[in-house]
């Protein structure tokens, strides 16, 4: 006989002369648990066979563990009692993954940037970048589909359908774009992949909340950096589309190809920026700069070597210490110090020409040391003199460019002082003593030196200033040929 208790375990009951059998069988049917109880009274103790028929007269088929069999027919042979032996074990269902999506570059998944060792063996703490920069184009993610899952089987024999994966909810935000298939995400701009609120995108603007120090590192970054704090001795900054920083930059190294602006730089002589665009700052002290637009300090600018392919300007004061190159001329309240601080400028020269023009002037120079130290007889004249044609010709080409930004002009609201070199285009001068401004400093093509004239925009060209000196000596030239003219007659 058997009986069938409680819905959530069957439990089926065995009575024979010689034991008692329970088997149990759990609510998801993966498990069948044994009781045995041998007589007291005598009898036949459970055999295998009929073991195996117990199990089938109450459905039991899938999954009989074979060591507890062999377990339970020699406690039954022993007349010992087992107490709730795992007999039978289904096999569960194995539910499917979620769908998920993984971050990646065309080299390697998204992931925080270990500290890089330099040839030392020594780990650099500031190269510590937790983002990767990607470009348009570029597979940023890639959507995985939620798994199938594996079926089951119960005890009974009873198929346990699998249980499929949750499909991931991701968006897609800026700069970012899904293929056809729904399976890959690519980027439609350059930037730093993000995931916010389940929406991946590429972002084009990083903002430092603080300082870049070491919790920051050094950043390269295809986009708009703006850093709220200072950036800190050591540290670097590349950015393709330009940097703002509302604090002070020490001795660092910043590089944009756009716009750069920030309080002020003291780079001790070897912080450097090279920018794209154009440089606005309160103040900069003993730094290497280079820029393609234009340099405007509000303050001060001291002890710097800075080349601009526009305009180099302080609003308030003065520019003195060091060398200072600008295509389209130099403006400042105060030119030079009163301790004769040694100062030059140049203005009215592209500073890529001159760094040419120096390194044919050394070629030339060495060749015709070379020419002078070999022993008479050796050398080839017509082979020299082939090469110094070549050097000249290219020296000549290098002058004979124009550059529309040309303006070889000075501009110096207050005061001039002692010890400013001034170059404008080929004329230089080193002597000028002290000189009350305003005033406009252009070159004197028809008597040599310079014209000290009355202040003008800095956007009013020298060339066309002088232009009307050409124009009104060429008419006293003519006048004063006519009254020759008419005194011989």
């Amino acid at each position: 006989m058997f009986i069938k208790e409680k819905e959530s375990v069957s439990r089926f009951e065995v009575k024979r002369q010689g034991y008692t059998l329970v088997l149990e069988v759990s609510s998801d049917a993966l498990e069948c648990i044994c009781i045995y109880e041998p007589s007291n009274l005598g009898g036949t103790p459970l055999t295998k066979p009929e073991l195996l028929e117990h199990l089938a007269q109450f459905k039991v088929t899938e999954g009989l563990i074979p060591e507890s069999v062999a377990t339970l027919l020699v406690s039954a042979v022993s007349g010992q009692a087992v107490k709730r032996l795992l007999l039978c074990r289904g096999i569960p269902m194995i539910p499917g993954e979620d769908g998920k999506h993984v971050l990646c570059t065309p080299e390697k998944p998204v992931e925080v940037v270990e500290p890089d060792k330099g040839n030392s063996g020594t780990v650099d703490f500031r190269n510590v970048q937790s983002f990767l920069n990607v470009d348009d184009g570029d597979l940023i993610a890639t959507i995985i589909p939620p798994g199938a899952g594996t079926s089951g089987r119960t005890v009974t024999g009873k198929i346990i359908p699998p249980q499929p994966g949750a499909r991931i909810m991701l968006g897609i935000g800026q700069n970012a774009r899904l293929s056809e298939d729904g399976t890959k995400v690519f980027a439609a701009g350059t930037g730093r992949v993000c995931v916010r609120d389940n929406v991946i995108l590429v972002d084009d603007v990083y903002v430092v909340a603080g300082s870049v120090d070491f919790k920051v590192g050094n950043i390269v970054f295809k986009g708009y950096v703006e850093v709220k704090g200072d950036v800190l001795d050591g540290f670097s900054i590349k950015a393709t589309r330009g940097i703002k920083i509302q604090g002070n930059i020490g001795v660092c190294s910043i590089e944009s190809e756009g716009d750069i602006s920030f309080c002020g730089m003291s780079g001790q002589g070897t912080g450097s920026i090279k920018c794209g665009g154009s440089i606005t700052a309160n103040f900069i002290y003993d730094s290497l700069i280079e820029c393609a637009g234009s340099v405007t300090a509000d303050v001060e600018i001291r002890n710097s070597q800075i080349k601009s392919l526009g305009v180099i300007s302080v609003n308030k004061g003065g520019l003195a210490g060091g060398e200072y190159f600008a295509l389209a001329g130099i403006e400042c309240v105060n030119l030079g110090s009163k301790t004769s601080l040694r100062t030059r400028v140049v203005a009215g020269i592209h500073y890529r020409d001159l760094e040419e023009l120096s390194e044919l002037f050394n070629e030339l120079k060495s060749m015709v040391a070379e020419y002078s130290a070999a022993p008479k007889g050796t050398v080839d004249l017509k082979e020299f003199a082939k090469k110094r044609a070549v050097i000249t010709e290219r020296t000549q080409e290098v002058r004979a460019r124009t550059y529309e930004k040309c303006n070889p002009k000075i501009n110096v609201t207050r005061m001039l002082y002692e010890g400013v070199t001034i170059t404008l285009g080929i004329i230089s001068d080193n002597s000028l003593g002290e000189r009350k401004g305003p005033m406009s400093v252009i070159e004197n093509t028809i008597e040599g030196g310079f014209r000290f004239l009355g202040m003008t925009s800095i956007a009013f060209k020298a060339q066309q200033i002088e232009q009307t000196f050409i124009q009104q000596d060429l008419l006293d030239k003519q006048k004063k040929s006519v009254a020759r003219t008419g005194e011989s007659e």
